[in-house]
C-alpha cells in the first residue's frame, strides 16, 4: 500500500486549517522542493539561503501538488487548484506530521547514530534486512531534522524494517529526531572527536550521541560499540533497555576476531551467542567489520536468519565515497575515494587501510584535506596528523595537502624534511595530482580523504575523467 494522507489527517496532525481547495484531496508524497514535486504531493515551503519556499507555491501546484502548507501572513494570494493548509510553522508541521505518521507504521524502527560509520552501517543493515523482510531506509544523507521526517513520510505502511540514519552536530538534536521517529532499536557505531566546534570535546560528543539511547523504550535494545569505556559508561547510565555490545574486545557479546584487510576486501570472524560466523566483505578497511557486526547483531535482535545475513554481507555494497575503490587497470591506477567526510579517527583509519592494501611495486600518493568543524582543537589535531605521517612505514611517495587547516600538516611534514605539496583549493590540487599521475609510468595507488567542505571529489573526478 502506497503512502496516502488525507486533508483531515494532515490538519489533525499539525493543528492546521484548510483555507482553500478541497477537503477531499489526497496526498501521496511530501516534497520540500517545488522542482521535485510529483503529482499528488503535499508541498512544504521552507526558508532557504536564497529563497523562501512560499515564493514557489504556484510552481508546486503547476507541477501537480495536491496541496501545500503555508503561513497565512506571508502569502498575499494563494494559488488555485490545490488544498492550502495554514500552519504556524511549515517545518514544525512537517515534523508533527511525520511523528503522527510514525504511529501508523508497523515497522521495527532502527536508529543509527555515531561519529563514524553511520551511513555504511545503515546501508549494510538495510541490505541484510531487505533480503528477509520488506525494508526501507534513509536515502543518501537525509539524516537531520528535515531529512528524517521526509524519510518517515516516504515509508510504505507495510514496511517491516525501517533503518534510519540519525545525525547530530549539537546537543538536543538526536532527542528531537527520536521524538519524531521513536526507534525501538538504537545503534551507536563509534565515538570520536567530531563537530567539536559545537560539541566542544569528546564528552560532548558522547552526551549528544547517547541521546539516542536515552530515547529507547524499556522493551527496546541498544546495540553499542563496546570498545570505548566512556561510551559504555554513558550508555549504562542512560539505558532503560537491554544493551548489546559489539567490537574487538573479548567482553563484547558480538566479538570481532581475525580481521584481514586485502585488496579484495575485508575478512573476519564474529563470535555470536549462537556460534562463530565467518564474513567476507568486498569493502576495504577494518572499520567495515564494525559496521557489518553491528548489522549482524541487529539482524539477530530482529529474528533474522544469521546465515542468510552473512551471505548478504558478502555481496553488500557500501556507501558512495566511503573508501570506494575506483580501479582503472588500463592506466595501472587505483583510487581509494574516501572524501565524503573526515575527522581525526576516520583520517587515521583511511591512512591505515591504504597502508594495509598498498602493493610493494606501487607508487603511493596521499591527497588529504582539512578536517572541518573541530573548533578549538583543530590546530592541534592537524599538527598531530602531520607528526603521524612523518612516522609512517613505509612513507607515501607523494603527499598532497589541501585547505587552510591542512597547511599545519604540511608544516609538520616539511619540518621533518619530507617533500609535500600544499594547495588552498581542491581544483588546484586536482590539476597537480592529474599531472603527477599521468607523468608516472607504473602502478599507482591514490588515497583521497578530507571533509566534505574541501570538495576533494574534484580530485577523484579529474583522475577518472583525465
Amino acid at each position: 500500500m502506497a503512502v496516502t494522507l488525507t486533508v483531515r489527517e494532515v490538519c489533525a496532525a499539525t493543528s492546521g486549517r484548510l483555507v482553500c481547495g478541497s477537503g477531499d484531496a489526497l496526498f501521496t508524497s511530501v516534497a520540500i522542493d517545488s522542482r521535485a514535486v510529483a503529482p499528488g504531493a503535499l508541498f512544504v515551503p521552507l526558508p532557504g539561503s536564497r529563497t523562501d519556499g512560499h515564493a514557489h507555491l504556484g510552481d508546486a501546484v503547476l507541477q501537480g501538488a495536491s496541496g501545500f502548507f503555508f503561513v497565512a501572513h506571508t502569502v498575499p494570494q494563494l494559488p488555485e487548484g490545490a488544498a492550502g493548509i495554514a500552519v504556524s510553522d511549515p517545518l514544525i508541521a512537517l515534523q508533527q506530521l511525520a511523528a503522527w505518521y510514525r504511529g501508523q507504521l508497523h515497522a521495527t524502527v532502527i536508529g543509527v547514530a555515531g561519529s563514524n560509520g553511520k551511513t555504511t552501517t545503515k546501508e549494510l543493515l538495510a541490505q541484510v534486512c531487505a533480503h528477509q523482510r520488506q525494508t526501507a531506509a534513509t536515502q543518501g544523507n537525509l539524516n537531520n531534522h528535515i531529512g528524517t521526517p521526509l524519510t518517515l513520510l516516504r515509508t510504505d505502511r507495510e514496511v517491516a524494517c525501517l533503518v534510519l540514519e540519525l545525525g547530530t552536530s549539537g546537543a538536543g538534536e538526536l532527542t528531537t529526531l527520536c521524538h519524531i521517529a521513536r526507534p525501538q532499536i538504537g545503534i551507536i557505531t563509534s565515538i570520536a572527536e567530531e563537530h567539536t566546534e559545537t560539541l566542544k570535546d569528546l564528552a560532548g560528543v558522547i552526551a549528544a550521541e547517547t541521546e539516542l539511547i536515552a530515547a529507547l523504550p524499556p522493551e527496546g535494545v541498544a546495540v553499542v560499540n563496546g570498545d570505548h569505556d566512556a561510551l559504555l559508561d554513558a550508555v549504562q547510565r542512560q539505558a532503560r533497555c537491554r544493551v548489546v555490545t559489539f567490537g574487538e574486545r573479548a567482553t563484547n557479546l558480538y566479538r570481532i576476531v581475525q580481521i584481514q584487510v586485502t585488496r579484495t576486501g575485508t575478512s573476519f570472524c564474529v563470535d555470536t551467542p549462537t556460534g562463530r560466523r565467518e564474513i567476507h566483505l568486498k569493502l576495504l578497511g577494518s572499520h567495515f567489520a564494525l559496521a557489518a557486526t553491528a548489522a549482524l547483531a541487529v539482524a539477530a535482535e530482529c529474528g533474522l536468519d544469521l546465515d542468510v545475513a552473512c551471505t548478504t554481507l558478502h555481496n553488500a555494497q557500501g556507501a558512495a565515497r566511503r573508501m570506494a575503490v575506483v580501479d582503472l587497470p588500463e592506466r595501472q591506477l587505483t583510487i581509494l575515494d574516501d572524501c565524503y567526510n573526515a575527522n581525526p579517527a576516520s583520517m587515521q583509519q583511511a591512512i591505515l587501510t591504504a597502508q594495509q592494501v598498498r602493493a610493494r611495486d606501487e607508487r603511493v600518493m596521499f591527497v588529504l584535506g582539512d578536517m572541518l568543524e573541530l573548533g578549538e582543537v583543530s590546530p592541534l589535531r592537524h599538527q598531530e596528523l602531520g607528526k603521524a605521517l612523518v612516522h609512517l612505514t613505509p612513507l607515501p611517495d607523494v603527499l598532497v595537502l589541501v585547505g587552510e587547516e591542512a597547511r599545519l600538516i604540511a608544516t609538520e611534514v616539511g619540518q621533518a624534511g619530507l617533500p609535500v605539496q600544499w594547495f588552498a583549493h581542491a581544483n588546484e590540487a586536482a590539476r597537480f595530482v592529474q599531472g603527477a599521475v599521468a607523468s608516472y609510468d607504473g602502478p599507482q595507488l591514490v588515497l583521497v580523504k578530507g571533509s566534505r567542505g574541501i570538495h576533494l571529489e574534484e580530485v577523484t573526478r579529474c583522475l577518472v575523467e583525465r
